[in-house]
Protein backbone atom coordinates (compact mmCIF):
# COMPACT_ATOMS: atom_id res chain seq x y z
CA UNK A 1 0.00 0.00 0.00
CA UNK A 2 1.31 3.41 -0.93
CA UNK A 3 0.80 6.50 1.24
CA UNK A 4 -0.85 9.50 -0.40
CA UNK A 5 1.34 12.40 -1.41
CA UNK A 6 1.34 15.35 1.00
CA UNK A 7 -0.78 18.27 -0.11
CA UNK A 8 0.50 21.78 -0.40
CA UNK A 9 -1.23 25.10 -0.59
CA UNK A 10 -0.06 28.52 -1.65
CA UNK A 11 1.48 30.71 1.00
CA UNK A 12 -1.02 32.64 3.07
CA UNK A 13 -0.34 36.36 3.36
CA UNK A 14 -1.87 38.42 6.14
CA UNK A 15 -3.80 41.48 5.06
CA UNK A 16 -4.59 44.58 7.03
CA UNK A 17 -8.27 45.15 7.77
CA UNK A 18 -9.58 48.67 8.11
CA UNK A 19 -10.59 49.54 11.66
CA UNK A 20 -14.19 48.72 12.47
CA UNK A 21 -16.57 51.42 13.67
CA UNK A 22 -19.42 50.88 16.09
CA UNK A 23 -22.68 52.13 14.63
CA UNK A 24 -26.13 52.49 16.08
CA UNK A 25 -28.55 49.75 15.09
CA UNK A 26 -32.09 50.55 14.07
CA UNK A 27 -35.00 48.31 13.24
CA UNK A 28 -35.71 47.92 9.54
CA UNK A 29 -39.30 48.71 8.73
CA UNK A 30 -39.75 46.80 5.49
CA UNK A 31 -43.47 47.45 5.30
CA UNK A 32 -44.31 51.10 5.85
CA UNK A 33 -48.08 50.65 5.43
CA UNK A 34 -50.00 51.12 8.66
CA UNK A 35 -51.15 47.81 10.16
CA UNK A 36 -54.75 46.72 9.77
CA UNK A 37 -56.79 46.90 12.98
CA UNK A 38 -57.56 43.67 14.78
CA UNK A 39 -61.15 42.54 14.46
CA UNK A 40 -61.44 43.50 10.77
CA UNK A 41 -61.90 40.74 8.19
CA UNK A 42 -59.20 40.36 5.53
CA UNK A 43 -60.52 38.90 2.28
CA UNK A 44 -58.90 36.85 -0.45
CA UNK A 45 -55.97 38.22 -2.37
CA UNK A 46 -56.40 35.37 -4.85
CA UNK A 47 -53.68 33.07 -6.14
CA UNK A 48 -50.18 33.89 -4.92
CA UNK A 49 -48.92 35.31 -1.64
CA UNK A 50 -50.76 38.00 0.34
CA UNK A 51 -48.95 39.72 3.24
CA UNK A 52 -50.90 41.83 5.75
CA UNK A 53 -49.69 43.44 8.98
CA UNK A 54 -52.15 43.60 11.87
CA UNK A 55 -52.07 45.80 14.97
CA UNK A 56 -52.03 43.90 18.27
CA UNK A 57 -52.17 46.81 20.71
CA UNK A 58 -50.51 47.23 24.07
CA UNK A 59 -52.42 44.57 26.06
CA UNK A 60 -51.11 41.02 26.49
CA UNK A 61 -53.31 38.02 25.82
CA UNK A 62 -54.27 35.28 23.40
CA UNK A 63 -54.58 36.35 19.77
CA UNK A 64 -57.07 34.29 17.75
CA UNK A 65 -57.16 34.00 13.97
CA UNK A 66 -60.42 32.67 12.54
CA UNK A 67 -60.20 31.58 8.92
CA UNK A 68 -62.28 30.14 6.07
CA UNK A 69 -60.29 28.66 3.18
CA UNK A 70 -63.38 27.51 1.24
CA UNK A 71 -62.84 24.74 -1.36
CA UNK A 72 -59.39 25.47 -2.79
CA UNK A 73 -56.76 24.84 -0.11
CA UNK A 74 -54.55 27.69 1.13
CA UNK A 75 -51.89 28.13 3.82
CA UNK A 76 -51.85 30.75 6.58
CA UNK A 77 -48.72 31.69 8.55
CA UNK A 78 -48.51 34.32 11.30
CA UNK A 79 -45.21 35.92 12.31
CA UNK A 80 -44.54 38.09 15.36
CA UNK A 81 -41.14 39.76 15.80
CA UNK A 82 -39.87 37.64 12.91
CA UNK A 83 -40.88 34.36 14.55
CA UNK A 84 -43.52 31.98 13.21
CA UNK A 85 -46.11 31.89 16.01
CA UNK A 86 -49.11 30.25 14.29
CA UNK A 87 -49.52 28.24 11.10
CA UNK A 88 -51.85 25.87 9.34
CA UNK A 89 -48.65 23.92 8.58
CA UNK A 90 -49.76 23.06 5.07
CA UNK A 91 -52.52 24.06 2.69
CA UNK A 92 -55.97 23.49 4.19
CA UNK A 93 -59.60 23.86 3.14
CA UNK A 94 -62.59 24.82 5.23
CA UNK A 95 -62.97 26.63 8.52
CA UNK A 96 -60.37 26.76 11.26
CA UNK A 97 -58.79 28.72 14.08
CA UNK A 98 -55.21 29.45 15.10
CA UNK A 99 -53.99 31.22 18.24
CA UNK A 100 -50.81 32.42 19.90
CA UNK A 101 -49.80 34.12 23.14
CA UNK A 102 -48.90 37.82 22.78
CA UNK A 103 -46.88 39.32 25.63
CA UNK A 104 -46.88 43.10 25.23
CA UNK A 105 -43.91 45.04 26.51
CA UNK A 106 -41.80 48.15 25.97
CA UNK A 107 -39.60 46.62 23.25
CA UNK A 108 -42.13 44.19 21.80
CA UNK A 109 -43.53 44.93 18.32
CA UNK A 110 -47.24 45.77 18.50
CA UNK A 111 -48.07 44.15 15.18
CA UNK A 112 -47.83 40.78 13.49
CA UNK A 113 -47.57 39.73 9.86
CA UNK A 114 -50.00 37.25 8.33
CA UNK A 115 -48.94 35.56 5.11
CA UNK A 116 -51.58 33.65 3.15
CA UNK A 117 -50.38 31.50 0.26
CA UNK A 118 -52.94 30.50 -2.34
CA UNK A 119 -51.25 28.03 -4.70
CA UNK A 120 -54.11 27.48 -7.18
CA UNK A 121 -56.05 29.76 -9.50
CA UNK A 122 -59.52 30.76 -8.34
CA UNK A 123 -58.74 30.38 -4.65
CA UNK A 124 -60.78 32.35 -2.14
CA UNK A 125 -60.20 32.84 1.55
CA UNK A 126 -61.09 35.15 4.41
CA UNK A 127 -59.72 35.51 7.94
CA UNK A 128 -60.20 37.71 10.99
CA UNK A 129 -57.49 38.39 13.56
CA UNK A 130 -59.07 39.04 16.98
CA UNK A 131 -57.43 41.39 19.50
CA UNK A 132 -55.58 39.85 22.42
CA UNK A 133 -57.97 38.79 25.16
Amino acid sequence: MRCPEPTTRPAVRPIRCPPLRVTACADCDLDVRPPEPCGAATASGGQGVTRTRHALGSESGIVRILFQMFGAPDRLDCFHAGVLVATTGDVVSGTGELSFRYDAGPRVPESCLIVVTGPVAGTQWIYTLLCPA
